[in-house]
């Protein structure tokens, strides 16, 4: 877009900020006065591009799951028919949904996202432990330097079986949480029902073959 883009008798960047604070502010009338325009006067993009300006405003906006993917939805298919309706209805939907402000969690995650970046900036963090699993290098390393992996709340089928029996026997799951003794027959029954006995099609690395 160049400095002097424009849309009709208006500066091109001035609507689109109009249609964003009618959004912010509610205001189901002038959202819909300024998606017109767009589609009037921009041209043969004009529909792609009040659809992503839309997509802009739900992502930084809105704080309902239900808007938010139908917007990306509208901006993924927008253009394979002439009739621009849903884009209308989209706006009207934007206004009209809770806003990230209008919620305690929005505000909250506001707030952890300005500690985010403080934090980043004084000392950033170490990598903590739990996170060295299977699917790091230094989680690697830590297994053959006789440490073991930290897979309690890994994705694979171990960490998985691990994390949900965390939450079975102490109702919520924790960095403090740990394995007892009473995990292992569990897990073993786990393997059994995957026939984790019988010979795998795939070979294993020697990493691999240690973990069974």
């Amino acid at each position: 877009m160049s400095d002097d883009w424009r849309v009709g008798p208006y500066d091109g960047r001035e609507v689109l900020s109009a249609l964003r604070k009618s959004i912010v502010l509610a205001d189901v009338r002038s959202a819909l006065y300024w998606v017109n325009v767009l589609l009037t006067f921009g041209g043969r993009g004009a529909q792609k591009m009040v659809a992503r300006q839309l997509w802009i405003a739900a992502a930084e906006i809105v704080d309902d799951d239900t808007a938010v993917i139908r917007a990306h939805a509208v901006m993924s298919h927008v253009g394979e028919v002439v009739e621009t309706d849903h884009l209308f209805y989209l706006a009207a939907r934007l206004c009209r949904s809770r806003k990230w402000w209008e919620s305690g969690e929005g505000v909250e995650v506001d707030r952890l996202w300005s500690e985010a970046i403080g934090d980043l900036k004084r000392q950033p963090r170490e990598v903590p432990p739990y996170a060295l699993d299977r699917h790091t290098r230094r989680g690697w390393e830590n297994h053959r330097s006789g440490v073991g992996f930290d897979d309690r709340f890994s994705g694979d089928d171990l960490g998985r079986c691990k994390t949900a029996y965390l939450f079975r026997r102490d109702g919520q799951i924790s960095d403090e949480s740990q394995i007892d003794p009473e995990f292992w027959p569990i897990w073993q029954e786990r393997r059994n029902l995957q026939s984790d006995n019988l010979p795998d099609r795939k070979p294993k690395t020697d990493d691999q073959a240690r973990l069974l």
